[in-house]
């Protein structure tokens, strides 16, 4: 019956299928009166909560190709990045999915597994939420967790170093390799952060655990729209002198004649740090950050100045924010 199942449709095989599939794989969380599969779920709690969410729609989230369990890690991975801004840990998921009637058992699993095996990767458990029959796959997850001291948006100064964990531009060519079917192994490193993107939760707990960052925000609406927020929120401005543009990303870049400033600045869900640290505080800042295998990049400073002025290869552009927004685009 289980093998027949995994061909058939979820139309065929009911909800009452796909909600036990779903019950037998949650674990309990706490001792109270209301556990998994209740009407509610009790969680219990000790510090400051921090809660955030993250919707996927695969019509506009998912690039030609994704899976149904690279589907399910990229909505957990996207609540996951904001904890990772905030220094805070992800505890517990609610889980709330749409899901096509013409949808097979098997991609059904494959997705329901992509969301578990993420949110327990890092650190977390799914706990509740709801299903319903959709036009396409949408997953709704609100992330609840724990910080001691969350970083704000508003926090920069001038004088502070604007830092990010990782190079900028793979997601953007990634996109442009998937969607123009340019497969080269070469090209195989942007093409992964597309399909497998990975939050830097680590990093963001250690930084915030030190308390060294005056601000910080994700990448996943791209740099440059990272920047005009903390800029909004902060009061100050932004001088980036160094960009970081990964060095893959600059080659598709010029083998395909595209925009470097938009590969770097535009892109979006990098899911990179975005952190602005005391210049006095920056060096044991970047040590942590080496201690756990990973960099902390300099890539300009704040300034009293409310502008935002990137060079690139000997040209300044002046950023007002661009990046993706939602409802801007057919």
């Amino acid at each position: 019956m289980e093998e027949e199942a995994r061909d058939r449709s979820l139309v065929e095989l009911g909800e009452d299928w796909i909600l036990s599939k779903i019950l037998k794989s949650l674990k309990p969380i706490s001792e109270g009166r209301l556990q998994v599969g209740d009407d509610a779920v009790e969680i219990p709690s000790s510090g400051l909560l921090v809660v955030s969410g993250d919707m996927f729609f695969a019509s506009t989230d998912a690039p030609p190709g994704m899976k149904p369990r690279q589907m399910g890690s990229k909505a957990i991975v996207s609540v996951v990045s904001d904890f990772a801004a905030k220094a805070a840990q992800p505890l517990y998921f609610i889980v709330e999915l749409g899901l096509p009637g013409k949808m097979r058992g098997d991609e059904f699993l494959e997705l329901w597994s992509g969301i578990l095996e993420a949110g327990r990767d890092y650190g977390g458990e799914v706990v509740a939420g709801d299903t319903n029959q959709a036009l396409e796959i949408s997953i709704g997850v609100v992330g609840i967790g724990v910080s001691e001291k969350p970083i704000p948006r508003g926090g920069a100064r001038p004088g502070d170093i604007l830092a990010v964990t990782g190079m900028f531009g793979k997601t953007y060519t990634g996109l442009h390799a998937a969607f123009h079917s340019n497969l080269e192994e070469r090209w195989r490193p942007l093409l992964d952060a597309i399909y497998n993107p990975r939050p830097r939760i680590r990093e963001g707990l250690a930084i915030g655990r030190a308390r060294l960052a005056t601000a910080s925000i994700d990448s996943s609406d791209g740099l440059e729209a990272c920047l005009f927020e903390l800029s909004r929120w902060s009061g100050v401005g932004f001088e980036v002198t160094d960009p970081p543009i990964d060095p893959l990303a600059r080659e598709y870049v010029s083998a395909y004649n595209l925009d470097v400033v938009e590969a770097v600045f535009r892109g979006g869900e990098e899911y990179e740090l975005v952190l602005t640290i005391p210049r006095e505080s920056f060096d044991e800042a970047a040590s942590i950050l080496k201690g756990l295998g990973s960099r902390l990049i300099p890539i300009g400073e704040a300034k009293p100045d409310r502008s935002i002025v990137a060079w690139i290869d000997g040209k300044t552009y002046h950023l007002s924010g661009r990046g993706w927004r939602h409802f801007s685009h057919p």
